[in-house]
């Protein structure tokens, strides 16, 4: 049975608040750690502050980037809140500001690349995701968004499933696996 574009589309909403989540972790995890470049952790807004919108966020965070603007941190959660706001282009903005600042972050890096996906820009995600994976060979999410892209906006099925074919044979503890093993067995079923 074929899954429906809504039901691949809920998958990549689903897959994408994975990935939403997985960044702030890292995010959360690298500024409690010490950080051998001496660069400072982002200033956590005070505990009795009452809850702010996405916008006010966004604008107390370009705040802090402007003095701060060698603090990587700053640009990814902004672009990790306009990316939860379906703002794929000012995401894709700040995701580029933080990787000028920090090279070689491949969640970040494959965060932008699903802007790009967002964006139409399915030959650019790929050459993203591709660099991601040259220098971090092992890193699942990247190579799972490839897999979508190459389904989804490039519409090659079989290079799909070749790529997350590849991702379980290299992680054979993924997470997800039962769900793309079944995802895959249905691909291939509807002879796409």
């Amino acid at each position: 049975m074929a899954l429906s574009k809504y039901s691949i589309n809920l998958v990549f909403a689903a897959i994408v608040a994975v990935l939403g989540v997985t960044a702030l972790t890292f995010i959360y995890l690298n500024s409690t750690q010490p950080d051998n470049r001496a660069q400072p952790a982002p200033a956590p807004l005070p505990e009795n502050q009452p809850p702010i919108d996405s916008t006010d966020r966004i604008a107390a965070l370009q705040q802090m980037f402007a003095r701060e603007p060698q603090n990587p941190e700053y640009p990814s959660q902004i672009a990790n809140l306009y990316y939860d706001l379906g703002r794929y282009d000012k995401a894709a903005d700040f995701y580029q500001k933080s990787l000028k600042l920090r090279p070689g972050d491949p969640s970040v890096e494959t965060d932008l690349a699903t802007c790009f996906h967002y964006l139409g820009q399915d030959d650019k995600s790929l050459e993203t995701l591709d660099n991601v994976l040259r220098y971090s060979p092992g890193f699942a999410q990247a190579k799972f968004n490839k897999g979508i892209v190459l389904i989804e906006g490039k519409k090659d099925v079989s290079a799909g499933i070749s790529v997350w074919e590849d991702l379980l044979r290299s992680d054979p503890g993924y997470p997800q696996r039962a769900e793309l093993e079944k995802r895959i067995n249905q691909l291939k079923a509807s002879g796409q």
